[in-house]
């Protein structure tokens, strides 16, 4: 399966939602709710073969678009970075197990500084007895109390920064906020998400010939259409809790992006 993903927005919206109507066979509406995100956005999920096909006709209509393998790499498959050092002539990176990488500063490629959330919404159904002087007239006293239900509803979102890291030769590594340790930073900030900034300050200024794209600080917090799934509901006898996970969102736009800069579409 492969996903197809606009890179940049169209340059004439009616003009995509035609063509995207007549290249994919959707309604007009389908085309105009696909196009309206910011992008990168998901366009379809598809056969291999039918996903380059619609990449086609979309790019010979003039449309930046590009098809990728529906599975992109997670923090499973990442080298996931538990400390650094900002080198001279490179930046030197260290996973919890030990495993190092060395990247040159002037071959890195993208720089991309992204925002994931775990997000849990659950309602709660209470039940309580209370005197009721009106059962209790009907009645003719045989009933005295009432139940009364009551619904609370409770959210609880939690967010983490990362920045990602592409050299020029398809090396990546990923800098959690959650799970990387900034002293190498000298005076740290009151916060995580603050180092974290400070340090994408100091990578991007070393890395000049980088490109730096910040959009996935606001699109990895939404869930994908065709993504990989990012929600589940638990049940019990007295509540539904749903819980969503947004790290897939990140996950597959930050390939889409770095595909497109492979492909020179940024």
């Amino acid at each position: 399966m492969k996903l197809v993903a606009l890179v940049s927005a169209a340059k004439d919206p009616d003009e995509a939602v035609r063509v995207l109507t007549e290249a994919s066979g959707s309604t007009a509406a389908e085309a105009r709710m696909r196009l309206a995100p910011e992008t990168p956005a998901l366009l379809a999920r598809l056969e291999d073969a039918a996903a380059d096909e619609l990449t086609a006709k979309l790019r010979k209509a003039g449309l930046a678009v590009l098809a990728i393998d529906a599975r992109v790499p997670g923090d499973s498959e990442r080298f996931v970075v538990r400390t650094f050092a900002l080198e001279k002539e490179t930046l030197n990176l260290e996973a919890r197990s030990g495993e190092s990488m060395e990247l040159p500063w002037g071959e890195l490629a993208l720089i991309l500084r992204a925002q994931r959330a775990k997000r849990s919404e659950t309602d709660k159904t209470e039940t309580a007895r209370r005197l009721s002087i009106g059962s209790a007239v009907i009645t003719g006293g045989l009933k005295m109390t009432k139940t009364t239900s009551t619904v609370i509803h409770a959210a609880e979102e939690k967010t983490e920064q990362v920045i990602l890291v592409y050299a020029r030769d398809g090396r990546a590594a990923m800098l959690a906020e959650g799970s990387l340790d900034f002293t190498c930073l000298g005076t740290l900030q009151p916060s995580r998400t603050a180092n974290l900034l400070e340090l994408t300050k100091r990578i991007t200024e070393r890395a000049k010939a980088a490109r730096y794209d910040e959009r996935l600080v606001r699109l990895g917090r939404r869930s994908l259409p065709f993504g990989a799934k990012s929600e589940q509901r638990v049940a019990s006898k007295n509540s539904t809790t749903l819980h969503t996970d947004t790290a897939s969102t990140v996950d597959i736009l930050a390939e889409v992006l770095w595909r497109a800069l492979c492909a020179g579409m940024l």
